[in-house]
């Protein structure tokens, strides 16, 4: 059985927090089209936690205007 190698980022940063780390990535999928991956790091009970949520192209407008849009109840 092959192994399947992960997938290099074509752009990456992160956002350290006090209790947690955001890393954006933007990857490239083996079709060619390009998704970006949101992953939280964390320490829950004493071992690494992560969560990650994938945005494909087509869907990233919709939700950077609906992130926009909650983002703004918050003030």
């Amino acid at each position: 059985m092959q192994e399947q190698q992960p997938t290099q980022a074509l752009y990456s940063t992160k956002l350290p927090t006090k209790s947690q780390t955001y890393f954006f990535d933007v990857k490239e999928a083996k079709n060619g089209n390009r998704y970006v991956t949101i992953t939280q790091s964390r320490i829950w009970n004493g071992k690494p936690v992560r969560n990650s949520v994938i945005i494909f192209a087509d869907q990233l407008e919709a939700f950077n205007h609906i992130f926009t849009e909650t983002a703004g109840h918050m003030k």
